[in-house]
């Protein structure tokens, strides 16, 4: 485990409790947009840039995942790993597609898109809006120096699993200096440095902590097992303000 990656602490186990189903939030939850990449994919820049442009809306999270399978091509992912590849398999799996690919739109891990087709993008979003359901709620409350409590309630429709994604917020300049795209400053939106598993959720009530590494902000995924869908995210902010 590398030094970046042992900076993240662990305050505090999951705790079950009974089940509850919260009341609807009065907004609807944003929408999970993930975006498969890697710095040596010749398509990837102009797809890094719609998933900025995708996350100036209100209602959606946007996240970056370097894959790894490019790193043969001559120029390594400065933030590549294989469990970003393997969320990607699962993907790949749930979503019945015929091979991993980049650069890949994934939407609330229940549909898929490549990188030039935004009108089907598009199309995803107002798809998996009207069909969501609430059930699932994710809050995260900052304590003090950076650290942060999330707590999870509800009743999803199957057997979830908690993740926590580790990302770089807003724009990161990469110079490639080998393979498909040497000589481009790559522009990077919202890279992910770690994906950490919390657990394995069926309901009621579990609560989580952590101390993010400066420079990063979080989120909380809770989506079926083995790649399903997403239902519940929560977004939080390192520096955010600690209690009095």
């Amino acid at each position: 485990m590398t030094s970046w990656i042992s900076a993240l602490i662990w305050l505090a186990t999951a705790a079950a409790g009974p089940a509850h189903v919260p009341d609807p939030p009065e907004q609807a939850r944003p929408i999970l947009v993930e975006l498969f990449t890697s710095q040596g994919c010749p398509l990837c820049p102009a797809a890094n840039l719609y998933l900025g442009e995708l996350d100036e809306r209100e209602d959606v999270i946007a996240l970056g995942f370097a894959v790894d399978y490019w790193d043969i091509y001559g120029w390594r992912d400065t933030y590549a790993q294989p469990a970003f590849t393997e969320r990607q398999r699962l993907y790949k799996t749930s979503l019945d597609v015929p091979r991993v690919y980049t650069p890949q739109f994934v939407i609330d891990g229940a549909a898929e898109a490549e990188g030039r087709e935004t009108d089907a993008i598009l199309s995803a979003l107002q798809r998996r809006r009207m069909a969501m359901m609430a059930g699932v709620h994710v809050e995260t409350l900052a304590t003090g120096n950076g650290n942060h409590t999330i707590e999870v309630s509800g009743a999803p429709p199957s057997a979830s699993e908690i993740w926590l994604a580790v990302f770089e917020p807003g724009w990161h300049t990469v110079e490639i200096e080998a393979g498909e795209n040497a000589g481009l400053d790559m522009q990077l939106y919202n890279p992910v440095r770690a994906l950490i598993p919390l657990g394995h959720w069926a309901g009621g009530q579990a609560e989580y902590g952590a101390a993010l590494p400066e420079g990063t902000s979080g989120v909380i995924i809770v989506q079926g097992a083995q790649g399903g869908p997403v239902y519940g995210v929560g977004e939080f902010d390192r520096d955010a303000l600690g209690v009095d």
